[in-house]
């Protein structure tokens, strides 16, 4: 298991927890608000940005990382 809390300017928080089986937990935090976050166990993935939640299609860790990240600094443009 990993986890990993990273603290970034602006008051915003990441938050990454990567479990056995394929669970894993990414997300984006403002102060008690979760801005984006992404959640996966066995084959139910999905993707929550700032409210609105969806089904997400896990293809590999990388794209997992790739679009988490691209959440986040679409986020922070607009916060």
């Amino acid at each position: 298991m990993l986890r990993e809390c990273v603290l970034l300017p602006g008051g915003l928080r990441i938050e990454i927890r990567l479990e056995a089986r394929g669970r894993y937990c990414l997300a984006c935090l403002a102060r008690a608000e979760v801005l984006v976050r992404y959640a996966g166990e066995g084959a139910r993935h999905r993707r929550r940005v700032r409210g609105r939640e969806e089904a997400y299609q896990f293809r590999s860790v990388e794209q997992l990382r790739y679009d988490f990240e691209r959440d986040v600094a679409d986020a922070q443009a607009a916060a």
